[in-house]
């Protein structure tokens, strides 16, 4: 009787470690979709800010090449040039803008992701060492029990020595 109720504790004790386990995972799983939505809505948010800007700046582009082309005058071809070099000036710099908060973006990220599959494996290691000293535990007090069975047996001289050798 007492073998089937430790048997049933060690039964337990596993399914509930198990259990911690699986609830571990759910939770990286969980922290590691919430990273990737975070990242997908920045980014889609940067991507759309750039297509509009690109967009104005690429109209402010072809006014001054206009201009350029139409101007007769010195001062008319230096204002559409500086006005044109500036609007190309401007496109570099969002480009390489652009380039860098993806690249922050994605430093941020894979630091969120290292972070959170590190405390799953803390989480892991902890819940692994719990289910080692239960394991022990539970070895400890079935060899308690039946030594206390063997010696209570002996002790009531219902079974001989002999008889529990053979058990």
């Amino acid at each position: 009787m007492k073998k089937i109720v430790l048997s049933l504790a060690l039964a337990a004790g596993l399914v509930f470690t198990s259990c911690k386990k699986d609830a571990a995972q759910d939770q990286l799983d969980t922290k590691l979709d919430s990273i990737t939505e975070q990242v997908q809505d920045t980014l889609t948010e940067v991507k759309e800010e750039v297509k509009e800007t690109v967009e104005s700046l690429e109209a402010k582009i072809k006014e001054a090449e206009e201009e350029l082309k139409k101007a007769v005058t010195v001062e008319e071809k230096q204002a559409a040039t500086k006005k044109l070099n500036e609007a190309k000036a401007a496109l570099a710099t969002l480009k390489g803008e652009a380039l860098s908060t993806a690249d922050e973006v994605k430093k941020e990220a894979d630091a969120a992701v290292n972070k959170a599959g590190a405390a799953a494996k803390t989480t892991v290691k902890n819940t692994e060492k719990k289910v080692d000293e239960a394991k022990e535990e539970v070895k400890t007090q079935v060899r308690t029990t039946k030594q206390d069975v063997i010696k209570s047996a002996e002790d009531s001289k219902v079974l001989t020595k002999d008889d529990l050798k053979r058990r």
